[in-house]
């Protein structure tokens, strides 16, 4: 659990379904999101792929993944906390109606990240699967925990769901599409009949905490109990819930804290000597540096750091894990809003000794973090100033804000009206893959815009003396033609080649097969019918398993063929093909 050589987990296979199911609705919460990151969702939930290296720059095999989910699931985040991509890409636009950005009043901030997916099988049958995390939806590489349960349906009613049912409630009204938000409510009433099951010997009950949900805003003194040995791993605290910690401590109690170097000066002296204080060691921090660009797959050198959130107590035979969002912190447990699980562990003989010998190692050279008992030299950095930027583009998420769309000649004009720019800094905005930036005003009109270049997502920029920051916001945009995702289609599906690629891929049972049996690609984009009808012997295979086993799936093509309607793309061959098979389906008893 806690040796990262070892126990590492992929985000990716967390979400896969397991054997003989498939995704039928997926709930996310995160606090930031990166909708690169994002992209690769799908595959995981509804194509059972990781985001690999190969699929992972082809926007064919993304665009098959957003299609076919398109409708499927839905994320929930904090406003003004999607991380702005470092490439544009017209894909994003996809992922408007599966994105909800939670605004809280008084700074408050919407912080749990936890994942609630409904399988099913080929009898209809669900089986749901709760994923408890401290990781946000983005790349990075800090240290995390995942926990699943997974419940099935059963006649008898529980009630040990309540609290996981008024938080996912909760979410609900800030979900601004009706289908997914009747879809959420539909698994709200279906999780009164769903028992979740640790399905580890030693766990003999568990809890779910929605803290900071209305009847859910206990102090922490009514979560955590007295104890005699505690651990807390916590990234960011603040002083006075670390003192809370402290108080709760029985006679000659063993007290543990584990966070980033940049938080201890937060403690006082007296703290610093009543727990045994680690952080991780900096040769850890920056060991990317050591590595090699190949092995690195060409990305930016990124510093790791704990991100993970554990508050392990034990008194006597008692033992609790608490795990997921909420931070050591007063605003986690007074405004925000969390979510933690709470795990009761029974096994005779443990000690939370066991515990720190795992996160520690036995011996110096095996430990990644080191006792620090003197407070550290802190450098000054614009992170004052940065901190300050993201607030007031979190300001400006909670102003009132719209959007409206008008042609001009065979462009578009987009014209941005908000009740009030915050003071302090300047803003630019921008469609997320459109034009140069425009400076924010109460009225802002974006000219010469592309019709695929339309969107509810717009990276706005917030500077002042030289620093800057930029997220990705939404904003409720009128007058999108409903052409538009059309366009987007036919800006990836842009030549006979890159339909046939796509036309296997739709028609694949096995994405990671369907990979392999692609050309090298070297025609791609070229418009050559030669290189797009290597595909041929792929799709006539694949057109005559579905026709026999699944005709409906013809619906799919024909839909797709709706979208590009240009001959110069869809070769005549392959409507001629399309058409043959097609007249079998209708024949053929689904």
């Amino acid at each position: 659990m806690l040796r990262p050589a070892n126990d590492r987990l992929n985000y990716g296979n967390l979400l896969t379904p397991p054997p003989d199911y498939k995704t039928d609705f997926a709930l996310g919460t995160t606090f930031g999101l990166d909708l690169e990151a994002l992209v690769g969702i799908p595959m995981a939930l509804f194509l059972s792929e990781d985001m690999n290296k190969g699929t992972a720059t082809n926007e064919i095999v993304m665009l098959e993944g957003l299609r076919n989910s398109a409708e499927r699931f839905a994320i929930m985040c904090e406003a003004g906390q999607i991380k702005a991509p470092h490439k544009l890409n017209v894909i994003f636009s996809l992922l408007e109606n599966s994105v909800f950005e939670v605004a809280l009043p008084k700074e408050r901030s919407f912080h749990p990240k936890i994942w609630l997916i409904r399988y099913v099988n080929q009898k209809k049958q669900p089986l749901y699967r709760l994923i408890t995390l401290s990781r946000n939806l983005t790349f990075d590489r800090s240290w995390d925990l995942a926990v699943c349960l997974e419940g099935t349906l059963k006649e008898a009613e529980t009630s040990k769901n309540q609290p996981l049912m008024d938080f996912i409630s909760f979410t609900v009204p800030y979900v601004k599409n009706w289908k997914k938000r009747n879809q959420i409510k539909q698994m709200v009433e279906e999780l009164t009949h769903i028992h979740f099951d640790p399905m580890h010997q030693h766990i003999t009950d568990f809890w779910f905490h929605p803290i900071g949900v209305a009847g859910y805003q206990k102090p922490p003194e009514a979560l955590f109990d007295t104890y005699k040995d505690l651990l807390v791993i916590s990234p960011f605290i603040s002083k006075g819930m670390v003192q809370r910690f402290d108080k709760l401590a029985l006679t000659k109690a063993t007290k543990t804290l584990v966070t980033r170097r940049s938080e201890i000066s937060k403690l006082s002296e007296e703290l610093l000597s009543s727990f045994q204080v680690y952080a991780m060691k900096e040769m850890v921090v920056e060991g990317e540096e050591g590595l090699s660009g190949e092995e690195l797959e060409e990305e930016l050198y990124q510093q790791q750091d704990i991100h993970a959130k554990l508050y392990a107590w034990s008194k006597y035979n008692q033992h609790s894990f608490f795990i997921g969002s909420a931070n050591c912190s007063e605003k986690a447990f007074h405004g925000n809003i969390e979510f933690l699980l709470q795990l009761q562990y029974k096994k005779w003989g443990f000690r939370m000794q066991q515990l720190l010998d795992e996160l520690f190692g036995k011996e110096d050279k095996e430990n990644p973090f080191e006792l620090i008992e003197t407070f550290p030299v802190t450098e000054d950095s614009d992170e004052d100033l940065a901190d300050q930027l993201q607030k007031w583009i979190k300001q400006l998420c909670r102003m009132n804000t719209k959007a409206t769309v008008s042609q001009e000649g065979n462009l578009y004009i987009i014209t941005i009206e908000i009740t009030r720019v915050p003071e302090g800094c300047e803003f630019l905005i921008s469609p997320i893959a459109g034009p140069q930036e425009t400076v924010l005003d109460k009225v802002t009109v974006i000219r010469h815009v592309q019709l695929e270049q339309l969107s509810e997502f717009y990276r706005v920029t917030a500077s002042k003396d030289g620093v800057s920051v930029s997220r990705i916001i939404k904003i409720k945009t009128i007058g999108i033609p409903a052409e538009r995702d059309k366009a987007l289609f036919r800006k990836v599906i842009n030549s006979r080649d890159a339909f046939m690629q796509y036309m296997a891929y739709l028609l694949s049972d096995n994405l990671l097969l369907a990979t392999l049996e692609q050309p090298d690609g070297k025609h791609h984009g070229a418009g050559k019918w030669e290189g797009g009808w290597q595909y041929t012997a792929v799709l006539y295979e694949s057109m005559l398993k579905i026709v026999s086993r699944e005709p409906e799936r013809m619906k799919e093509i024909e839909r797709v063929m709706k979208l590009i309607d240009d001959p110069a793309i869809i070769p005549d061959e392959f409507k001629s093909l399309y058409s043959d098979f097609e007249k079998v389906a209708r024949k053929v008893k689904p």
